[in-house]
C-alpha cells in the first residue's frame, strides 16, 4: 500500500508503522520544533504491538504545546521543509 500523505505516519520499527491521519489519537497533534531545547516529550515505541506511548521529559503546564523529535528519516521523506524555532520563540510559547 502506498500513501500519498505520509505526514501522520510514524515509524515504530523495521516494517512497522502507524498512521494517525484518520485517528482520534491526540499524539497526532504533537509537533517537532526542530530545537532540542524545546522537546518536552518523547515517544516510546512498541513495534510488535503497533503503538507508541508519549512520555513527558519534564513537568508540562496545562495548555503548553508538546514538542517531540520526529527524527531525520521523517524530514528526509517530507516534501515540507522543517521550521526550527529559536530559543526565544520557544520561551514565548511556554509563557502563553
Amino acid at each position: 500500500m502506498r500513501l500519498e500523505d505520509k505526514s501522520y505516519l510514524m515509524r515504530l520499527g523495521e516494517q512497522s508503522y502507524v498512521d494517525s491521519k484518520e485517528s482520534n489519537c491526540f499524539a497526532r497533534y504533537i509537533n517537532d520544533c526542530r530545537n532540542p531545547a524545546g522537546y518536552n516529550v518523547k515517544f516510546i515505541k512498541f513495534p510488535l504491538e503497533g503503538f507508541a506511548h508519549v512520555v513527558a521529559l519534564r513537568a508540562i503546564k496545562a495548555g503548553e504545546e508538546l514538542f517531540v523529535n520526529y527524527g531525520s528519516r521523517y524530514w528526509a521523506g517530507s516534501p515540507v521543509l522543517p521550521i526550527r524555532l529559536s530559543f526565544s520563540e520557544l520561551l514565548e510559547l511556554k509563557e502563553k
